[in-house]
């Protein structure tokens, strides 16, 4: 299976990922560009097909799934939730947009990265294995303020 991946340092071209080790590579790239950070996954680098939003933050993350079978999904934490950051949201960065996301969306980074796998296994045909999903209830992008 063939993803691109797009997230701040390949703004203009995306990365294509054919193999785990090369998700590896752009997940530890999103990683190390600073906490709060996003990349894109897309199926076949086609953005009618379903997509993947990648969110890193240290030991913990975000996804959104989007297909048009299932609609647009959250990860969503159902053991013990991580704090809220001093601001009082969860947002996640891509570009010069930010995301908010719902407070308990932030998961384990190992599921983050186990769930981006299964996306690059099966080609986003369905929402990634083991994580537990939550229709999407707030809006997904807030313009940039200036």
């Amino acid at each position: 299976m063939m993803i691109e991946a797009w997230y701040d340092n390949h703004i203009d071209t995306p990365v294509t990922v054919t193999t785990a080790a090369e998700l590896d590579a752009v997940l530890d790239e999103v990683a190390a560009g600073g906490p709060l950070q996003m990349a894109q996954l897309i199926t076949d680098g086609d953005i009618g097909k379903p997509h993947l939003f990648v969110g890193l933050n240290d030991d913990r993350g975000t996804l959104r799934y989007s297909s048009d079978d299932a609609g647009i999904l959250y990860s969503q934490n159902t053991g013990t939730p991580f704090p809220l950051p001093e601001w009082g949201e969860v947002i996640y960065y891509f570009e010069s947009a930010d995301f908010q996301y719902p407070n308990d969306s932030e998961i384990p980074v190992s599921k983050v990265r186990a769930a981006a796998h299964d996306f690059l296994t099966t080609g986003g045909v369905q929402p990634p294995a083991g994580i537990t999903w939550a229709e999407e209830t707030i809006p997904a992008i807030n313009p940039p303020t200036a």
